[in-house]
């Protein structure tokens, strides 16, 4: 991230100087102000060689926090950790390097020292105490996550792409890439020799490459080709995005202008901008800025698209932010964009968050350093849309390591892609890497729990059912002594699970569906019951009958009545009424006769006022006698009336609750 550090991430002025890379001369009486110079205009490979001489020769408190400052702005962590290391040797010098140092010993792996530095500046500097203490936090999750790698996932360094420069940032463009690079072997557009040189860090400025398979060579060989100077402009230019079509590009560029005041420093490159340029024909127009770029007051970079080419996310620092470089987004309005709003607090911290990209199914992901990280920026994800966001999620490792990683890229399978880093083991001072993530077994399943209504006591041996919508198939299970049950489903079905209705007193079924699941999903399913014998049961003596007649007794006529008063009191429940005979006769002839019997309590019912909907009514004749008293049996007429009766079950009861789908992995119903 040399070329990131201040460009790309920070906000403040940049001043670029042209020419060949000279060394400086031997030191001399006012090699210190030489070196400031060097340094006020960010050319710090050159301030670093003087400052180290310095430090050496005439040690201070200046050289060494100078010096530090240079390793760390271009990113060398292993000379900026002694760096700094050597600043808290110096008596007055500033708290913060306690923080910066503690930011290199992370990056470089070592998190016990890191964890101490970090608590040195909590004690140093009381107000910003919460602050340190979770960056110290910080680094006991670092290592946790590097000692516990996603090993679902292989990364590999994308030799096709990378060399001793920096390279990083590919798109998908055309039939290969767009990738971002200061290689400075390669000539610009209109010019016969590369002689530019940033003095930040020697090389060429950032240039926009198109990256192809290159032909009559082995596979994976990849064939560069600048983009036209449309484009690429004599400064720095990327990161990129483009558009579906491959048709309008926008990309990162640091706009230059001339200032009488600082004409000795010649061209000053103030602010990073948004610019935009469409091809027709095959040719690209000439670039134009993005509406919303201030070049003296706040950076706009990192543009990244939403998947319908409708939304324009970016990074800036711009007034109203909650840090460094915050997230934004434009709407595409008519042939314009709507005034930036910032993504909110959710995904902004109150340092950087940059390089967003957002992935076919809408899945944002960007580089930050404000979250929980391992080292330096950390690739986070979070899905939403706009300014409404999920609490973002380290990628953790192998995706991000203790360095910088950030520029990821998803192809269309979402599981494989790009991402760029800094991590040690690269070629160059930033390479590309490529990621593979194996997918990930999905399982669907009920994890359920039956509780009475009014105590939430867990109830067992209560049977759930889980009927398949698609085939009708059903199983069932019971419920344990804690309450719960378990089902596991098939993916792209619909459910539903219901609850016993001969035992308990409540609408207990639902629906559920892992029809367009994309993860695997435990639907948590709580049954809220009343148990019939404790609730609304109306204890009744059963009704019984003469032999071989139908119409109801008046013996019978207060055991309706209760039942009645039962109906009246509730509303919601219907019943039905079961009549039966005895053996005697013939079979079919009972049938019959019990269908009449339950059809004449369901009359005198309807006579006292109770709504026939309400009512049903089932004969079942001979087929569930309570005694042994089938034909050819001697019993007692007493016996045989135990088996005229009929008998009242509520088998239904319109919902005393509803619920509407839940949007989320977990959902109950009550």
């Amino acid at each position: 991230m040399k070329l990131k550090n201040l460009l790309f991430i920070g906000g403040s002025f940049c001043l670029i100087t042209l020419g060949v890379l000279v060394a400086p001369k031997m030191l001399k009486s006012d090699d210190l102000g030489k070196a400031n110079k060097y340094y006020e205009k960010y050319d710090y490979k050159f301030a670093i060689e003087i400052y180290e001489k310095l430090l050496e020769k005439s040690p201070s408190l200046e050289v060494a926090q100078k010096l530090a400052n240079c390793y760390r702005f271009i990113n060398n962590t292993i000379a900026a950790e002694r760096a700094y290391a050597t600043v808290l040797t110096f008596p007055g010098f500033d708290p913060i390097n306690y923080i910066y140092y503690a930011g290199i010993l992370k990056q470089n792996g070592k998190f016990d020292q890191a964890k101490r530095n970090y608590l040195m500046y909590a004690e140093r500097v009381p107000a910003k105490s919460d602050y340190a203490v979770r960056l110290a936090n910080s680094c006991d999750a670092a290592r946790l996550w590097l000692q516990n790698p996603d090993l679902n996932v292989d990364i590999e360094n994308e030799n096709s792409f990378n060399t001793e420069h920096a390279d990083f940032s590919p798109v998908a463009y055309d039939n290969g890439f767009l990738i971002i690079s200061d290689r400075w072997f390669l000539k610009s557009p209109g010019s016969d020799k590369n002689a530019k040189v940033y003095g930040w860090t020697g090389n060429s400025f950032l240039k926009i490459y198109q990256a192809e398979q290159a032909k009559d060579s082995a596979a994976g060989v990849m064939q560069l080709t600048l983009l036209p100077e449309q484009i690429n402009d004599k400064y720095h230019n990327g990161p990129a995005t483009i558009s579906a079509d491959g048709n309008i590009i926008y990309f990162t560029r640091a706009g230059v202008v001339e200032d009488t005041d600082l004409k000795k420093l010649k061209d000053v490159v103030i602010k990073k901008t948004i610019y935009i340029s469409s091809k027709r024909n095959g040719v690209w127009s000439e670039a134009t800025p993005f509406p919303y770029n201030n070049v003296y007051e706040y950076s706009v970079q990192h543009p990244a698209l939403s998947p319908d080419g409708n939304i324009l996310y970016f990074a800036s620092d711009m007034p109203g932010g909650y840090g460094g470089m915050d997230l934004y987004y434009s709407e595409k309005s008519g042939n314009g964009w709507s005034k930036p709003v910032n993504c909110g607090n959710t995904i902004n911290s109150e340092e950087d968050e940059v390089f967003p990209f957002v992935r076919k199914d809408g899945t944002l992901y960007f580089s930050s350093r404000g979250h929980i990280t391992i080292g330096g920026l950390d690739i986070f994800s979070s899905t939403g849309v706009k300014n409404n966001w999920t609490e973002p999620e380290n990628l953790k490792s192998p995706f991000n390591s203790t360095r910088d990683d950030f520029g990821v890229f998803f192809f269309q399978d979402n599981l494989s892609g790009y991402l760029s880093s800094n991590r040690p083991g690269g070629k160059g001072s930033d390479d590309i890497y490529r990621f593979y993530q194996k997918p990930k077994e999905q399982f669907y399943a009920v994890d359920g729990k039956v509780t009475e209504k009014g105590t939430g006591s867990p109830i067992a041996g209560l049977k759930i059912f889980l009927i398949n919508k698609n085939t009708g198939e059903e199983k069932s299970t019971l419920s344990a002594e804690d309450g719960s049950f378990k089902f596991n489903l098939d993916k792209e079905t619909d459910y539903t699970v219901r609850g016993d209705m001969d035992k308990f007193f409540s609408r207990q079924e639902g629906d559920i569906t892992t029809k367009g699941a994309t993860e695997s999903i435990v639907f948590n399913v709580k049954f809220e019951v009343e148990k019939v014998e404790e609730a609304y049961l109306v204890r009744l003596n059963n009704i019984y009958y003469d032999f071989d007649k139908h119409q109801v007794r008046k013996d019978a006529e207060p055991e309706l009545n209760k039942v009645v008063a039962f109906l009246n009191s509730t509303p919601d429940v219907n019943i039905e009424l079961r009549s039966h005979t005895d053996a005697r006769g013939k079979a079919a002839y009972n049938q019959k006769l019990s269908e009449l019997r339950a059809a004449s309590a369901k009359e005198y019912l309807k006579t006292k006022g109770i709504e026939i909907k309400r009512l049903s009514s089932k004969g079942y004749g001979e087929s569930q006698l309570l005694n042994k008293c089938v034909d050819g049996t001697q019993c007692s007429e007493e016996q045989h009336q135990l088996n005229r009766r009929t008998e009242f079950k509520v088998v239904k009861v319109n919902p005393v609750f509803s619920y509407a789908p839940v949007p989320f992995k977990s959902f109950s119903y009550r």
